[in-house]
């Protein structure tokens, strides 16, 4: 048995509890009675001394940084803010969601799954050479303001996209179930080489959707590529029942009202932030959140191994998915995950800031103000993090 309730709580490494769970703990590993522990707070209906204790116990650490009370959301992270290796989403009191971002290469995270994965989709570099040529040789590539850019992306070397390509797709082509499906959104030069990748490690051909984009890049000397091309493949059979296919209600339907989806998608939205910390070649949200839709069921495990901004979490977390995202960009990790909770999950939480507050479209700046050095990591001892206004009581989870 432990002296006191301060030894009990001081013994807790990492981990999400509530406060009766506390409380548990400390009638387990300490005599609670002594020194009329037993007691009632005077005022205090149904409280005893030995629990105010614990919570002056819990204070004292949180005064020192080694615990602190969340509400409903924050991401405990491995490794540290500014390199994060791994980051769980903990969702108090909420029906538990798997949301996971790791640093990771596309076909080790795919190879790392913790579980099979109904929809891989994905945004994967286009081996295009960027970073160089005219469009970046004033340093601002495509005219843009590079100072709020997220820096880090990697592009893949041309001479050799089309073993990476086929690394990653056979690696997904193994993460699926069986019935599951990989949609792939490239430009119309890089489809042709996604699908032969994908037939040769066992998929089978689904779909090819145009999809319109705004303001193409300007040519001369050929039409400009003003679309993207998403590229569905499917494990086993096409008429497999366990295959996913929803027609997207957003588009424009016949004067019958039955069903005729078409796989030209006019409208798709855009991925301009203006003003706001943007990632580099990011996707709509509109047209992530269609696909997303269409052709995976709620609940079901989405995974983007090329993460990037962190676009398709969000659509995954509006649309009730479990989600499993990686990137070998740390700074795509960090970015996503702020956005994630920053714009979307409950942006009047307080929550740890990757990136500054007014970078991030964040309706209350100071929701994001709190250092990144607050986050917790799952191993090691550390400090807390934080995920902000106060529940109540029986709700609240303190975090060690």
């Amino acid at each position: 048995m432990l002296a006191t309730e301060a030894d009990v709580l001081r013994t807790l490494r990492t981990g999400t509890y509530t406060l009766h769970e506390l409380y548990d703990l400390c009638e387990q590993r300490t005599v609670t009675g002594r020194d009329g522990g037993h007691d009632p707070v005077p005022g205090h209906a149904g409280d005893h001394r030995w629990k105010h204790r614990v919570r002056r116990a819990l204070a004292s650490l949180r005064r020192a940084g080694r615990a602190d009370r969340i509400s409903r959301t924050t991401w405990a992270i491995q490794g540290t803010p500014d390199e994060p290796a791994r980051l769980l989403l903990i969702i108090a009191g909420a029906e538990p969601r798997e949301f996971e971002l790791r640093l990771a290469a596309a076909a080790d995270l795919l190879a790392q799954l913790d579980m099979p994965a109904d929809l891989v989709l994905c945004d994967p570099p286009y081996g295009l050479g960027r970073g160089t040529g005219r469009h970046y040789s004033d340093g601002n590539g495509y005219r843009r303001d590079h100072t709020r850019i997220v820096s880090g992306y990697q592009d893949v070397a041309p001479g050799e996209y089309e073993e990476f390509t086929h690394g990653w797709t056979q690696a997904a082509a193994a993460a699926l179930r069986p019935g599951g499906q990989l949609a792939v959104v490239t430009g119309p030069q890089r489809a042709g080489l996604v699908q032969c990748a994908a037939e040769k490690a066992g998929l089978t051909w689904v779909s090819t959707i145009a999809a319109r984009r705004e303001f193409p890049l300007a040519t001369t000397r050929r039409p400009a590529s003003a679309h993207w091309s998403i590229t569905v493949m499917c494990r086993g059979p096409l008429a497999s029942a366990r295959r996913v296919f929803h027609p997207p209600a957003d588009l424009p339907a016949p004067r019958t009202g039955h069903p005729y989806p078409l796989d030209w998608w006019p409208d798709n939205g855009r991925a301009d932030r203006p003003g706001l910390l943007r990632y580099d070649n990011s996707l709509p949200l509109r047209l992530v959140q269609r696909t997303v839709s269409a052709f995976s069921d709620p609940a079901e495990h989405v995974v983007d191994p090329f993460l990037g901004a962190g676009t398709v979490a969000v659509a995954c977390w509006r649309t009730g998915r479990s989600f499993t995202g990686g990137d070998v960009n740390n700074g795509a990790v960090r970015f996503a995950a702020a956005r994630l909770l920053a714009e979307h999950a409950w942006p009047e939480d307080q929550q740890p800031a990757l990136f500054a507050a007014e970078t991030l479209g964040c309706p209350d700046a100071t929701a994001v103000a709190h250092a990144a050095r607050d986050f917790l990591p799952l191993t090691g001892a550390s400090r807390a993090a934080s995920a902000g206004s106060a529940a109540p009581p029986s709700q609240n989870r303190a975090r060690r």
